[in-house]
Order: C-alpha cells, then sequence, then structure tokens
C-alpha cells in the first residue's frame, strides 16, 4: 500500500477540515539508499562540501539550544546584497517566503498571476489558502526564449494582484535580461500589481534583481541559499523589499521558524563568498561540458541556456524523457523528465554533480540502450 493510499482522510478527524485540502497532493520526501539525486538541483561540489563541513565545525552550544537573533546576519547579508537592512526578512526556505507571500499578500480577495512554468509551490499554496490563480505561458513548445508576452497582457488588464516571476527559470534554466524585468517591474507598478522575482538559481547565471527594489517599493525579490550555499537542508533564504513592506509581512513572525543552526552556518558562509563564487564559475564549466558530451552522442536534442547547477535538455520526443528516467533510475541515478510541463514537453532535466560524476552520467545517457 503506498504512503498516499494509507493516508486518513477527513472522516478519520473529530473536527472539521476543509475538505479541498483534503484533494492536495502531498507525500514526505523520501530518501532511497545508494541513489544519485541528480533531480533536486541541491549543491553537490565537493569544495561547496568543504566549505559547509569547516562551517558546521565552527558551531558552538548556544547555536544549538538557544533562540536565534538575526541582527548580526541580516547587517551581514545587507552588505552582501547592497540593501537596506530594515528590507530583509529571513525565511525557513523560499517554500517559507511562498507561503509567506501568499498568506500575506495574496489571501482576503487577491489573486496571484503566474508567469510559468514556475516552481510548484505556487500553485500548492494558493490551493491551500483558496487564493485564485491566473497562470500566464511563459515557454512555447519548442521555443528557446521565455516570452512575456502573455504576462504583460494579463497585467494590463487584471485588477491588482501578485505577479509572480522566476529568473533564471524553473525547470527551463532559461533568463530575462535586466532590461525585460526592469520594464515588467514598471508595468507591474502603472498597473497596481506586486512584483514578485524569485531568484533561486541567480547566482549560477550572475543574474540578481535586488538593485531594482530600492526604486520599486511595489517589487519583493525571494533569495534562496540552498542551492548556491549548500544549505538545503539547513532551509534558509532571504525576502527583499521595502522597508515597509517588510515590516508588514514581519507580523507573520516568519522570524520564529529560522534556526539559530541555519543562521550561524550562513553567516560563517557568505564570510567566505570568494569561495562560493569560484564554486559557482565551476558549476558553469561543469555544466558546459556535461552538455556538450550529451549533445555529441545526440545531435538533435539542445540544451536550454543558461542554467543554473543544471541542464534542461529538449529532445523533441515526448515519450523519450521518461524512458531516459527510467534507464538512469536503474543505475542508480535520479533526474526530472519533464514531459508533463506545458511547453517543455520532450524534456528532461539533470542537476549537476562533480565533473568526473557527470562525465559517468553522460555515458549512461549515451547509452543506445536509453532510448530504446
Amino acid at each position: 500500500m503506498s504512503p498516499r493510499s494509507a493516508a486518513p482522510h477527513a472522516d478519520a478527524v473529530p473536527f472539521p477540515t476543509r475538505p479541498a485540502v483534503w484533494g492536495l497532493p502531498w507525500e514526505p520526501r523520501r530518501q532511497r539508499a545508494g541513489v544519485l539525486n541528480l533531480k533536486s538541483c541541491e549543491l553537490r561540489h565537493p569544495a561547496a562540501a568543504e566549505l559547509v563541513s569547516a562551517a558546521a565545525h565552527r558551531l558552538g552550544t548556544a547555536d544549538l539550544m538557544y533562540y536565534p537573533y538575526q541582527q548580526k546576519l541580516v547587517t551581514a547579508l545587507a552588505d552582501l546584497h547592497g540593501h537596506d537592512p530594515s528590507g530583509i526578512l529571513l525565511t525557513a526556505g523560499s517554500d517559507s517566503a511562498v507561503g509567506l507571500v501568499v498568506d500575506a499578500l495574496a489571501t482576503g480577495g487577491g489573486s496571484l498571476v503566474l508567469h510559468e512554468p514556475a516552481f510548484e509551490s505556487w500553485r500548492y499554496y494558493a490551493a491551500l489558502r483558496a487564493v485564485p490563480v491566473v497562470g500566464c505561458a511563459a515557454l512555447e513548445t519548442g521555443a528557446s526564449r521565455l516570452d512575456l508576452a502573455a504576462l504583460h497582457r494579463t497585467m494590463a488588464d487584471h485588477p491588482p494582484a501578485v505577479v509572480v516571476v522566476t529568473n533564471p527559470a524553473s525547470p527551463s534554466g532559461l533568463a530575462l535580461s535586466p532590461a525585460q524585468m526592469a520594464e515588467t517591474a514598471e508595468r507591474a507598478r502603472r498597473a497596481g500589481h506586486l512584483l514578485v522575482v524569485d531568484e533561486c538559481y541567480g547566482a549560477f547565471c550572475g543574474i540578481t534583481h535586488v538593485p531594482l527594489v530600492a526604486s520599486s517599493p511595489h517589487l519583493l525579490v525571494l533569495h534562496s541559499y540552498s542551492k548556491t550555499f549548500g544549505l538545503a537542508g539547513a532551509r534558509i533564504a532571504s525576502v527583499f523589499g521595502s522597508p515597509a513592506l517588510v515590516s508588514y509581512l514581519s507580523r507573520f513572525r516568519p522570524d520564529s521558524t529560522v534556526s539559530s543552526t541555519a543562521l550561524a552556518l550562513l553567516h560563517t558562509l557568505i564570510g567566505n563568498v570568494d569561495g562560493f563564487t569560484d564554486v559557482w564559475r565551476d558549476v558553469r564549466a561543469i555544466r558546459a561540458d556535461f552538455a556538450r558530451e550529451v549533445l555529441a552522442a545526440h545531435p538533435e536534442w539542445t540544451a536550454l541556456d543558461p542554467g543554473g547547477n543544471f541542464v534542461t535538455f529538449r529532445t523533441g520526443d515526448r515519450a523519450l524523457p521518461l524512458r531516459m528516467a527510467r534507464h538512469l533510475d536503474s543505475h542508480g541515478v535520479r533526474i526530472r523528465p519533464l514531459d508533463d510541463v506545458p511547453g517543455l514537453e520532450g524534456c528532461l532535466r539533470v542537476s549537476l554533480a562533480d565533473a568526473p560524476t557527470m562525465r559517468k552520467v553522460a555515458a549512461l545517457m549515451n547509452d543506445p540502450v536509453a532510448l530504446r
């Protein structure tokens, strides 16, 4: 019996619950022994592992026993990102930030406008809070560039809403230019929308939207440290906005969910940002080498650029991603087929590990058996 089918239902709870919530898909994360996870885009790089290990060894008893105080880290993040510390809010990972934005800004008669495909958590939290969602296609099937036309039309015609753009996009890895983002922010201002930009993979492409916030009080930027600083297990992210907007969001108390351990780890790691800059540069090199090796064996495929710490391949065959995923799974490697994602039909995404590992993965993908 699967975990989902074994789960209790509304009639097993002796108190009124919301029927719509029971219909939402949910399963806990499950670890499979001996499987290399190249689906979740965790930062798998030996130099990053050394930096995180060194930071972990510097943890003290106080980082485990006592309540967290954020001021020191917020000041350091203000210096790192060049932003007013009163406009920085910490959350327990980007999923927590997404839930916060939906709770605080999209409920109570509001709505959510999504440039899609986007992170699944936006639609999930909107459904959980019964917030209406308007999806705007960012990518036509077979396209290699993101399109803003549908989003801009919706923004012009729609009542004030929370508008969400992920840049670089997930799971495609495609990116919008600074000029395109500045134009979108201005359109949002004119139409009375709040624009939220999720830049989870920005460091791998040299992209940040935080400088836009200083002149855009209608803009929020979500910045996760899970991918870029190897802290997926620590769960910590930042929300950047105007001091007034961050003050409002603070009333929802996200600070109470961020641990002292996560604060201490990130504070140590950003003190060695040069080391991570080298890691991000090497990830880009590993990405280029891996894509080149796979494309040499599959010249009919394309790799979507610039990407994050992953490569999204467009294969041109709607059925192939699932076959490839099963082939790699049989060899202990987990990837993400994207055949069910609008605009990414026939695509698959492989997140990156160290160079020797990616050469082995490329060899598995280039095995003729994988295409049968």
